[in-house]
This record gives C-alpha cells, structure tokens and sequence, in this order.
C-alpha cells in the first residue's frame, strides 16, 4: 500500500470466473456483477502514492459494458496465472488432488489457470490407489507436489459453541445488533434457501425458528451450514467464508469449490441474501466494502450477491459510531450495487423500497421498533423517508433458551 506495486480489486465471484475463464481457454465473458458500481466505472485504486497514507495515484479503467435481454453488464476478461499454489489432503503420483471439507475454494480455479501448479499436500499415494469417483483437481493440471514433513490443520478463527448455549441469549438478545437480527429473522420462510453475510447477519441463524427449514449456503463452498461446532467437533477444514469453523447440516450438506457456489449465486439459485452495509440510499443502493482513506481488503462476494436477482435484505445500524446517518440520500462512499437493496433493517425501524421503471426506487418507512417514534426516525436519517402513518410496531423472533 506503499505505491511499490500495483493491484486489480474484483468481486470474489468474478475473480473466480477470470480463472475458471483463463484454464478453460475463454479470452473475456460479460457479468452483471460490479455493473453501476467503481468496478464497471473505473474508480478502483490501483496504485497508492509512495510515502502517503491511502492516498490514491492511479485508478482502474472502465469496463466495457452491453446490455443482453434489458440487464447491463461488464465485460471482464480472463485471468491467467504463472503459478498457482494450492493446498490438498491427498495426492497421487500422477498429481490428482483430492480436498477436505470446504478447501476446494478457489484452489480448483487457480490450478487451472496456472501454468505451473505446485500442491502442498498431507499425503501422496501411489497411482491407482485415489478412488476416481474421490478426485476434485485431474492431475492434469498439477505440475509439482510437495509434502512438508510436519504438517498442522488450522482454522483462521476457531468458533465453538457450548451445550445449551445460544447467542440470542440473556442481554444479548436485546442489544441493538441482537434486536435486528430477531426482526431478520422472520424474513426467512421454510424452505428457503439464502446466504448469511458476515457482522449482524451471521447472528440472524442463533434467532431462526425451529419449525423453520432452511438451507445456508457459504460462498466458499458449502451448501448445507449448520451451527458452530461443539469443542470436541471442530474440524479445521470445515469453515463458513468468513473462516470460522461450522458444522455441516445434518439433514443434508453438500461441498464444492468456489466457482460452483458463485454459479448458484449468479443463476439465481438463491432465495434470499442478507447482508451488513456502511450506507444504504432511499434508492436501495448498498455500500459496504470500502472507505476511502481506510485500508482497502477488496469488496468479497456482496457483490456477486446483491447482482443474483434473489431477495436481498440489509441489516445494519441506523447511525455510525459518532451518530452519523447510515440512512442516507445518496451512498457516499463506493457503491457495492445500484439500487438492489429490497428491504433494510435497523434497531430503529424497517424501510421496503418499491422498485420504479427506470431505476429510480423509493424508499417507504414501514415499521417503528418498540418506543421509538418517527421524529427520532427522521432526525436520524439523512434520507427522504415515505410513509409516515398508521405505522405498526415489529415483530421479533422469540429468543431461544432464555437465561
């Protein structure tokens, strides 16, 4: 970040299809991901000034955009690599991989768009002994295999919860992050199937009623989360894509790599997305993935998810830590997508946008959290707010186990 090298920032689903693209021989696609945002703009910091703090010094260029069956989208070529470097369970001498739990990733992709593949693997085996049916990587496109004499599983964040314990419990279940999650939660019906961001929606599953059957998918590349492991189930090479360790659901889980979980996303496979933001507009616009001046770590999957047509929900505080609107007119900061947000949710209140011809929406005010009033709505928001009468109180999500 000191200017002494230059970086390309994509959403997760699109980088993944630039490798998928570059090994399976393709030159470019087009993708409404990233379309009305800096992404398809140009505005993305490549390269920061030498001995200044975040100061940018030279930017992305804009996409070429074209619009198929009325949806515009950005045309993104393919990414091929030098190297990759990827990590496996087991290897044969022919170089097959095969990967535990949630590892595939984005290790499949990047094999393949590398012209030298060098795996770390716990195990090599002699050729023939792998069950073909087990092979996630062809050997194909591996090139060297490495086994480090000691080797140990971590998981970035190990997450364990104890017997009987739920988050949704005692004080936590009133506090304002609590409070939001308890209204989420009664946005998801039986037999959807949806993704839970990081931040407040991550709570949203400690508040999901039992009667309820859903599905919750991970972009990493499962299908079928289920909550966080017992201290004596945890299995480092079972993470949701925020790294924390999970159990898999025991009424049916299913595992792949990065590029099969974005296509879900993408197809429009999903129900519902919720999702945490900096700001949200009274246009149903969504930042939530950089503040500049701020260090810069990329804008992950949002924005793959807010593009995939599904239902997307925000969950967020209504102001910032110095009582700042989130609640704004127009986002200040970077757009994650352009008037995609269907429903917001503070501690305050819950907004619904009505979607316009044109891609003009409008924001209406359509419940009050209990004990508070619209004045303190108003004065708390940045935005023009419709609907101001005969306003009902939410609901909430009952709390699980209470203390």
């Amino acid at each position: 970040m000191n200017g002494e090298f230059a970086i390309e920032f994509c959403p997760m689903g699109t980088l993944v299809d630039r490798l998928r693209a570059a090994g399976a021989g393709l030159p470019a696609f087009y993708t409404p991901t990233g379309y009305g945002t800096a992404v398809a703009e140009g505005r993305l910091p490549v390269r920061f000034v030498a001995g200044c703090s975040m100061r940018v010094a030279e930017y992305s260029q804009p996409r070429e955009t074209r619009q198929f069956n009325g949806r515009w989208c950005t045309l993104e070529t393919a990414l091929p690599a030098d190297f990759a470097f990827v990590r496996a369970w087991k290897a044969d001498a022919r170089g097959n991989l095969v990967f535990r739990g949630t590892t595939q990733n984005f290790n499949l992709a990047a094999a393949k768009a590398a012209k030298v593949c060098i795996a770390e693997v716990e195990e090599i085996v002699e050729g023939g002994e792998l069950d073909p049916k087990t092979v996630h990587l062809p050997g194909v496109y591996v090139h060297r295999l490495v086994r480090p004499p000691n080797i140990r599983r971590a998981a970035e964040f190990v997450v364990e919860r104890r017997p009987g314990f739920s988050s949704g419990t005692g004080k936590n279940a009133h506090a304002n992050r609590n409070l939001i999650a308890r209204r989420a939660a009664l946005e998801i019906k039986d037999g959807m199937t949806l993704n839970l961001g990081i931040g407040i929606p991550n709570l949203v599953a400690s508040y999901i009623p039992p009667e309820v059957d859903v599905v919750l998918q991970g972009e990493n590349g499962l299908l079928g989360i289920g909550p966080y492991p017992l201290p004596e189930e945890v299995d480092p090479d079972v993470t949701n894509a925020g790294k924390q360790t999970v159990t898999m659901s025991r009424s049916g889980a299913s595992l792949f790599d990065s590029a099969e979980s974005f296509g879900m996303i993408r197809g429009g496979h999903l129900d519902l997305t919720m999702l945490g933001a900096l700001e949200v507009s009274s246009n149903g616009d969504i930042a939530s993935w950089w503040v500049p001046g701020k260090v810069l770590k990329g804008m992950g999957g949002a924005m793959d998810l807010v593009m995939s047509g599904c239902r997307t929900v925000v969950l967020m505080e209504h102001t910032d830590k110095e009582g700042k609107p989130r609640v704004v007119q127009s986002c200040s900061v970077p757009l994650t997508g352009a008037g995609v947000v269907d429903f917001l949710i503070t501690e305050l209140c819950t907004f619904r946008f009505e979607k316009l011809k044109g891609g003009v929406n409008v924001m209406w005010l359509s419940e009050l959290s209990e004990g508070v009033s619209v004045e303190e709505v108003r004065a708390k928001a940045a935005a023009t707010l419709a609907g101001s009468t005969n306003l009902k109180i939410w609901p909430l999500s009952p709390v699980p186990n209470p203390a």
